[in-house]
C-alpha cells in the first residue's frame, strides 16, 4: 500500500510548476507581467477605499468639518472607488482576451507535438493515453486548466497584499483578533486541502471513463462513421454505451461532491466562529470606550476584509494546488519517456545499398500471451522486390512496423547494412521509407498537399505521382483539380474519395516521398480487378532501383516479385519465387489453390454456370 501511495505523488513540486507557468508566460506574453500588477492594485483598491470611506466620513463629522470639506473628500474617495472598479474590470477583461490565451495555446501546441512525435508504442500505452485524457481540460478550456492558473496566481498575490494591508490595520487594535482569524481560517484551509488530495489520489479511477466518452463523442461526429451508425442501427447502442460510462463517471463525481461538501461545511462553520469572535472583541472594545466611532467602523470593516482576504488566500492557494496537480500531469505527459534514439546516432548508410537482416527477432505486444513475430531470421536484399504473404494474424503488418522503426523487437535485432537500426537517429531513419499502411487515411488538405505532405507541393511531381498511381483522371475531374480540398465533413466544398481512390492517393503519397525503401501493406485491398492489374503492371516502374516489400492476401499478385516469403505464426515457413513455392506443394500452394478455386467459382457464377445453382441452393 505504501508503494501505491508513492506512485500517486506528483513528480513535480508546486514551486517548479508555478515557475514553469511563469516561464511559459514570459516567453509568450511578457506584457502580462506589467498589466497584472496594475490590475492587482486596482482590485485591492476597491475594498481598501470602501473600508476607509465611512470611517473618514464619521471622523469628519466628529470634528464638525464643513460641508465643502466633507463633500470633496467623500467625492474624491468615491471617484477613486469608481476608477478602481472600472479599471479593474476593464483591465481584467483586456488581459484575459489579449494575453492569457497565448501561454495556453503554446502549451496546447507542445502537448499536441508530444502526442504526434512520441515513440509510436507510447500511443498504444494505457498510461500515456490516460495522461492525455486527463490534461484535455487543462489545455483546451478558457475558464479552467492552464489559463485559469494565471488568474489563480493573480488572485492569490492580490489576496496576500490585501492580507498584509488589512492585517496591519487590524493589528493596530488587537493582535489577538488577527491571530484568531488566521488560526480558524487555516483550519478551514486544511479541510479544503484534504478534499483536493482525495480527488488527486482518485483521478485515475475516472480518467478511463472520460477517455471512453471522448472517443464516443468523436466517433459520433465523424462523418465517415455515419453510414455504419445508420445501416447497423448503432445510434441507440452508442447512446446507451455513453450513458453507461457517464453513470460510472458520475459515481465518482458524486463521491467527489460529497467530499467537497463536507470540506465546505467545515469551512463555513469555522468562518462563523472566526468572524463572530472578532466582531465580539470589537463590540467589547466599543462598550468599554477603548475605540471611538470612526475607529470602530474602520476596524469593523477591517475584520471583514482581513477575513475575506485570508479566506481568499487559502481558497486560491487550494486552487493553485489543483493547478499544480494538473500542471504536474501535463509536464509528466511532456516528459513521458521515449526509448527511441532522437538525437545523435550514427549517420545513415550512403545511397545505393539497403539490406536488412533480422537476427532472432521476436516481438510481443504488451499484455499478449505469445509472440506475434517469433525468432525470425531473415535477410531482405538491396533492390530486391519481396512479397510477404500469409493468413490474417500471421504478423505481416507487425513485421513492416518493425522494419520501418515504429516498434523495436522484444528480442533480437534488426540490422541495416550490418548496423543495428537502434543506433540511428530514429527521425532520420524514418526518411528512408515510403510506406502505405492499411490503416492510413487522407488528411483535410488539398489533393496536392495530401500527396506531398508539404506546405508548398511540387505540382509537376504531384501530377507525375498521381499518374503513376492511377488517380490522375479522377483528380482532373474534380472542381479545382489538385487544389480540391478533401474531407467533406471538414470543408463545405470538400470532396470524399472512394476506398480505391484513397488507396491510389496513398500510393501517390509514398511515390512522392521517393524514399529508397518501399513498404506496401495491402495497397490493392480496395482496388477493383482492373486497377489492381494496372498496378501490378506498373510495379516494376514504381519500385525501380528500390528495396521493396509488398504485403498481399492475393497470392497471384506475387508473380512480379523476385522472392516470396510465406509467414505463419510469426515465422517465415516458406520462401522462394511464386513458381518455386507452387512446385513444393506446401502451405503456400494450398492457400493458392483455395483462392484459385474461389476465383474460378466466382467467374462461373458471373457466367451463370452450375456453380450459380449450387450457391442458390
Amino acid at each position: 500500500m505504501k508503494e501505491a501511495k508513492q506512485k500517486k505523488k506528483p513528480a513535480y513540486s508546486m514551486g517548479s510548476d508555478v515557475l514553469f507557468l511563469l516561464k511559459t508566460a514570459w516567453k509568450t506574453t511578457p506584457k502580462l507581467f506589467f498589466w497584472y500588477p496594475v490590475s492587482m492594485l486596482l482590485e485591492l483598491g476597491m475594498p481598501a477605499i470602501a473600508m476607509i470611506l465611512p470611517s473618514r466620513a464619521i471622523a469628519l463629522l466628529q470634528v464638525r468639518a464643513s460641508f465643502t470639506t466633507l463633500f470633496w473628500e467623500i467625492t474624491c474617495w468615491s471617484l477613486g472607488l469608481l476608477l478602481c472598479g472600472a479599471g479593474y474590470v476593464g483591465l481584467t477583461r483586456f488581459t484575459d482576451f489579449a494575453y492569457l490565451t497565448f501561454p495556453r495555446t503554446k502549451m496546447s501546441r507542445m502537448g499536441c507535438l508530444k502526442k504526434i512525435t512520441t515513440d509510436y508504442p507510447n500511443g498504444e500505452t494505457q498510461t500515456f493515453l490516460d495522461l492525455w485524457a486527463k490534461i484535455g481540460n487543462y489545455l483546451y478550456t478558457n475558464n479552467a486548466g492552464s489559463e485559469e492558473g494565471y488568474r489563480v496566481m493573480r488572485r492569490l498575490l492580490t489576496g496576500l497584499l490585501g492580507l498584509l494591508f488589512f492585517g496591519a490595520v487590524l493589528w493596530g487594535y488587537s493582535s489577538l483578533a488577527v491571530l484568531g482569524v488566521a488560526v480558524l481560517t487555516s483550519l478551514g484551509f486544511l479541510s479544503r486541502r484534504a478534499a483536493n488530495q482525495w480527488e488527486f489520489k482518485n483521478r485515475d479511477n475516472w480518467a478511463p471513463f472520460d477517455q471512453k466518452m471522448i472517443y464516443i463523442r468523436e466517433e459520433a461526429g465523424n462523418y465517415r462513421f455515419a453510414k455504419d451508425v445508420r445501416l447497423f442501427g448503432m445510434a441507440d447502442w452508442l447512446s446507451d454505451l455513453y450513458d453507461s460510462f457517464q453513470r460510472l463517471r458520475l459515481h465518482w463525481a458524486n463521491k467527489a461532491g460529497k467530499i467537497a461538501f463536507l470540506a465546505d461545511a467545515a469551512d463555513c462553520l469555522l468562518g462563523f466562529l472566526r468572524e463572530g469572535a472578532a466582531y465580539g472583541l470589537l463590540l467589547w472594545g466599543a462598550v468599554k470606550g477603548k475605540i471611538d466611532p470612526a475607529a470602530f467602523v474602520l476596524y469593523f470593516s477591517a475584520v471583514g476584509n482581513f477575513s475575506n482576504q485570508f479566506l481568499a488566500c487559502l481558497t486560491e492557494f487550494s486552487a493553485l494546488h489543483r493547478v499544480h496537480l494538473e500542471t504536474a500531469d501535463y509536464r509528466a505527459f511532456l516528459d513521458y519517456p521515449d526509448i527511441f534514439r532522437q538525437e545523435g546516432g550514427k549517420p545513415l548508410p550512403k545511397a545505393g545499398r539497403w539490406e536488412f537482416t533480422l537476427q532472432n527477432v521476436s516481438f510481443r505486444y504488451p499484455g499478449a500471451k505469445q509472440d506475434t513475430i517469433h525468432q525470425m531470421n531473415l535477410t531482405l536484399h538491396s533492390a530486391e522486390k519481396t512479397a510477404l504473404v500469409g493468413l490474417n494474424g500471421a504478423g505481416k503488418s507487425t513485421l513492416v512496423k518493425l522494419l520501418c522503426g515504429l516498434y523495436d523487437p522484444t528480442e533480437g535485432e534488426i540490422l541495416l547494412n550490418g548496423t543495428p537500426i537502434t543506433e540511428f537517429n530514429r527521425e532520420e531513419y524514418y526518411t528512408l521509407f515510403s510506406v502505405v499502411f492499411q490503416e492510413s487515411d487522407v488528411r483535410a488538405y488539398t489533393v496536392a498537399r495530401n500527396v506531398s505532405m508539404d506546405k508548398e507541393p511540387d505540382k509537376e511531381k504531384v501530377e507525375r505521382c498521381l499518374k503513376l498511381s492511377g488517380l490522375w483522371e479522377k483528380v482532373e475531374s474534380l472542381p479545382r483539380k489538385m487544389e480540391t480540398k478533401l474531407m467533406k465533413y471538414i470543408w463545405h466544398d470538400g470532396v470524399d474519395l472512394s476506398g480505391g481512390e484513397t488507396q491510389k492517393l496513398l500510393l501517390a503519397r509514398a511515390l512522392y516521398k521517393d524514399a529508397p525503401i518501399i513498404l506496401l501493406d495491402e495497397p490493392t485491398a480496395a482496388l477493383d480487378p482492373i486497377a489492381e492489374a494496372e498496378l501490378y503492371e506498373k510495379y516494376g516502374d514504381l519500385t525501380a532501383g528500390k528495396t521493396s516489400l509488398y504485403i498481399s492476401h492475393r497470392l497471384s499478385s506475387t508473380r512480379f516479385c523476385d522472392r516470396v516469403l510465406f509467414l505463419e505464426n510469426g515465422a517465415v515457413t516458406e520462401e522462394g519465387t511464386h513458381e518455386e513455392l507452387l512446385s513444393r506443394r506446401g502451405k503456400y500452394y494450398e492457400l493458392y489453390e483455395l483462392q484459385s478455386a474461389y476465383y474460378k467459382k466466382s467467374k462461373s457464377i458471373e457466367q451463370g454456370g452450375k456453380a450459380n445453382e449450387t450457391v442458390l441452393a
